[in-house]
């Protein structure tokens, strides 16, 4: 946190420091603009001609941040941004964007959040993006450009940067949406140079300023370094060896200020350069000293090319250039020494928290010991949050070691790295070597490497091999039951972890109530530990619980809170969110909400597979197949059945419960298409185990008895469902359902009347449609008789006559639509009309997956699945006219 508030602070000021009016009016002028493009190379002073300009800026707002390659992804990026946004205070405490958390998935609908935000903003806000040219990802340049499309007006930008960035620049500079201030409107005129060099007692005639602004052509850290360097007695000559080309002018006026520093300053300098930043307590760390507090704030007020961060004396920084040769020389001069002085830089950060920086040092000293060290006690936990890219980073010498010199460590650090980059495949590889060579690790290591490669191997069957996902966790909880803080300081992490997939694997292998209570378990224990992440998937787990046990209004509050929260924090393309995702489409579908097959459910089955849960996506895949089948749309069924066939062999073994459902959407696939003894083959052959799995499979066996007009057959097969207390309310609805069915073609009116009264008993409390749509045309009748004879719940059942008899009424739980935004309501009012996404995309200039992502927003708020849907309902609602 230390860190991330130094790069969100400008730098302070230096003493000395000119100030230059001429130039602050010209940041003035471009900032007025969406965006500013400051530009020019290494020294000519981008950074500091920032600062000074928000140190003399009376009002507005400015929201600081310097970029680093840990910045070198979507997530990292867009996390350290509205982190400086907030820390700053742009950002009110009230805002939405407060609550969002860039995860690794970070696509168009998060960009769209913090676009929406940012417009939502009381006050204006120029955000700086200092170093802009460490920015290479391409996903990152995509991403800025969608919120450039979108820029809201409170937004203004400024990139400072060494080169020109890889965005399309061109048309905002035409449209005059773009500034430029280049490196000539950097340099320092005659007069400005004058001034400086007058300010620190050094008197040029014009002659000899002339030829040094001719030597420098007003580069600032050129003048700067004369400044140091001039000799008063001997001016002439000292400009004429100011000469060089590329670097060696640097070089040798920066050898030209280190040789006039005291021997001490200087020695502190060449030791500390091994970090980027330095604090005083750092340096005398690294140095074994207790000045360097003194030394670092004496530097500083020599302008030696030392500054302050964040406007304190807690963290200095170097010029670069200076510290590039302070690093040479060091490595030249002392190159024993330079490992040891990470190794030690390692240690401290790590002792103060800091495990990417730490992990860095540890990687350029080559100890991959401690590399491992910090691995396995602090660092990990860190790949499931937005700073896992930023770790990645960090680790990625030591994936290159892994390559060339395996050991436990260092294949350790290629298994997060592969994690991190959803290379599960290769992840699975470098734990089961790890695993092989762990007699390797340190004894005090040891416990916490093996707890390591457990979480990682839960990981992989969770992607892969969801069978084996409760034995894995089970292995894993043997091992942390015998665990000491000390042994593993991140125990209760990787326990969380456990006991969550422990739940995930029980919940697919059938066994519900053990299920269940681990799922709350880990619910509260996420939460205290803040992993956000394996929160959202517990939600969704415990709403797709509640869908197998029939409790829709439940799974459907669950699911759409996980999502809301999953929609407020930029979290829609995490594979967390599938669970609550495919429980959502399972209550739409039971309550009758099918009329076009869910977009979402396309959209994520369209996704690649890669760093997916898969039996979630499986159960996408089974909503899929089931709301083709209740359309009786075979070809739909047929295509969804494939798809669902086809997911199912990239996961190899299925656990039981997950293995019998898919078998009976297949078959209830078999079934629209006409094929119903390949139907009753495929349920026979299956060997569908008791409970959840042997009652879907039961309720295809009697559709198909009753499609082949066998009703006693169909009686027969849905005995053990009829004749215990219901366990599972859908499949037990539809079961008396068909029995009624049955029992009307067997002319046993009195039987029909009993199971359809218990049908329509234990449906209308929770708002189930779906079996009654479309069990056939019988039911219209049997309905008609209830409502005579029994003539209970008439509300309910007028709506099921309505649907069955294909009218249309509102569902009962009909609600007004949530705010929408603005840019959601100028796509709400194209719904109504002939145009397509792509058209609509280009009347509003906006690309066609903005379009779209604002479509599946609005589908949710109004509660649809449809365009026609979503233009009824809003119209009922008076959104529309």
């Amino acid at each position: 946190m230390v860190l991330l508030r130094l790069r969100t602070t400008p730098p302070a000021v230096p003493p000395g420091f000119l100030d230059r009016p001429r130039l602050d009016e010209a940041i003035s002028a471009a900032a007025a603009h969406p965006l500013t493009l400051l530009c020019a190379g290494p020294g000519h002073g981008k950074t500091l001609a920032l600062a000074s300009w928000i140190k003399h800026r009376t009002e507005g707002n400015v929201a600081w941040l310097a970029l680093d390659d840990t910045d070198n992804d979507p997530q990292a990026f867009w996390a350290s941004l509205l982190a400086a946004l907030t820390i700053n205070g742009a950002i009110p405490p009230e805002s939405p964007l407060r609550q969002l958390i860039p995860a690794v998935r970070f696509d168009i609908h998060a960009a769209m959040l913090i676009s929406d935000g940012l417009a939502a903003l009381a006050e204006p806000v120029v955000l700086i993006l200092d170093d802009f040219q460490v920015i290479t990802d391409s996903r990152v340049h995509r991403s800025i450009e969608r919120l450039l499309d979108h820029q809201p007006p409170q937004l203004r930008i400024v990139l400072a940067t060494r080169a020109d960035p890889p965005l399309r620049l061109q048309r905002r500079r035409v449209a005059g949406d773009l500034s430029d201030i280049r490196a000539g409107d950097l340099a320092f005129t005659e007069a400005e140079a004058g001034k400086l060099l007058a300010g620190c007692g050094i008197h040029l005639s014009d002659r000899q300023l002339a030829a040094l602004l001719n030597r420098t052509h007003g580069w600032a850290a050129g003048l700067r370094l004369a400044v140091l360097s001039l000799d008063a007695g001997d001016v002439d000559d000292a400009i004429e060896r100011f000469t060089g080309n590329d670097g060696m002018v640097a070089e040798y006026l920066i050898e030209e200020v280190l040789d006039r520093m005291p021997s001490m300053d200087r020695q502190l300098l060449f030791t500390a350069s091994v970090a980027a930043k330095i604090s005083p307590a750092l340096a005398n760390h690294l140095t074994g000293r207790t000045d360097g507090q003194q030394v670092l704030e004496r530097l500083v007020a020599q302008n030696a090319l030392v500054v302050e961060l964040a406007g304190t004396a807690e963290w200095f920084g170097f010029h670069p250039m200076l510290r590039e040769l302070l690093l040479r020389r060091l490595e030249l001069e002392q190159p024993a020494t330079v490992q040891d002085l990470h190794r030690r830089a390692a240690r401290w950060f790590g002792a103060h928290g800091d495990a990417v920086s730490a992990i860095r040092h540890g990687c350029q000293a080559q100890d991959w010991d401690l590399v491992g060290h910090l691995l396995v006690t602090i660092a990990w936990p860190m790949a499931l949050t937005s700073s896992g890219p930023a770790l990645a980073v960090a680790l990625q010498p030591a994936l290159a070691t892994a390559v060339q010199s395996a050991t436990a460590h260092t294949l350790l650090a290629a298994a997060v790295g592969h994690y991190q980059r959803h290379e599960f495949s290769s992840m699975r590889r470098e734990c089961d070597a790890a695993a092989n060579l762990i007699d390797e690790v340190p004894v005090h290591d040891r416990v916490a490497a093996q707890c390591l490669i457990g979480t990682l191997r839960i990981a992989h069957s969770r992607i892969v091999d969801p069978a084996d996902t409760e034995d894995a966790a089970r292995k894993q909880l043997r091992l942390l039951d015998d665990v000491t803080s000390p042994s593993s300081p991140t125990a209760e992490h990787h326990r969380v972890i456990a006991i969550n997939n422990l739940a995930v694997g029980q919940l697919w292998a059938g066994h519900l109530d053990e299920a269940a209570a681990n799922l709350h378990s880990s619910q509260a224990r996420c939460r205290e530990l803040g992993v956000s992440l394996t929160e959202l998937s517990v939600h969704g787990h415990l709403a797709l619980l509640d869908v197998i046990r029939g409790n829709l209004p439940a799974a459907a509050q669950r699911a759409e809170a996980a999502l809301e929260i999953a929609d407020h924090r930029g979290w829609t393309a995490e594979p967390q969110a599938l669970g609550p995702r495919a429980a959502i489409a399972m209550v739409n579908l039971e309550r009758g909400r099918y009329e076009c097959t869910d977009s979402a459910i396309d959209d994520r089955l369209a996704d690649g597979n890669d760093g997916t849960d898969i039996a979630c996506r499986l159960a996408l895949a089974i909503a899929a197949v089931d709301i083709a089948t209740a359309r009786r749309d075979a070809t739909l069924a047929d295509e969804a059945a494939i798809r669902l066939g086809s997911i199912a062999l990239q996961a190899g073994r299925l656990p039981p419960l997950l293995a019998g459902w898919c078998t009976a959407a297949e078959a209830a696939a078999d079934l629209a298409a006409g094929r119903w003894n390949e139907a009753i083959d495929r349920i026979r052959s299956a060997d569908l185990k008791p409970g959840f799995p042997d009652a879907v499979g039961r309720i295809v066996l009697a559709k198909a008895r009753l499609l082949l007009d066998q009703p006693q057959q169909a009686i027969d097969a849905l005995h053990p469902l009829l004749s215990t207390a219901p366990r599972f309310r859908v499949p037990a609805v539809e079961a008396r359902i068909l029995a009624a069915i049955a029992a009307d073609q067997l002319h046993r009116d009195t039987a029909a009347l009993a199971a359809m009264t218990e049908a329509i008993g234990l449906a209308q409390s929770v708002g189930m449609i779906r079996p009654f749509r479309t069990a056939g045309p019988q039911v219209a009748g049997l309905l008609e008789r209830y409502r005579h004879v029994v003539a209970r719940h008439p509300e309910f059942t007028e709506q099921l006559s309505s649907v069955v008899a294909g009218r249309r009424s509102a569902p009962p739980d009909a609600r007004p639509a949530e705010r929408f935004t603005e840019r959601e309501m100028a796509v709400l009012l194209y719904l109504p009309t002939m145009l397509t996404a792509a058209e609509i995309a280009a009347d509003l200039f906006v690309t066609v997956n903005t379009v779209k992502t604002h479509q599946h927003s609005i589908y949710r708020k109004l509660g649809v699945n449809s365009r026609r849907e979503a233009v009824r309902r809003a119209r009922g609602a008076n959104l529309l006219n």
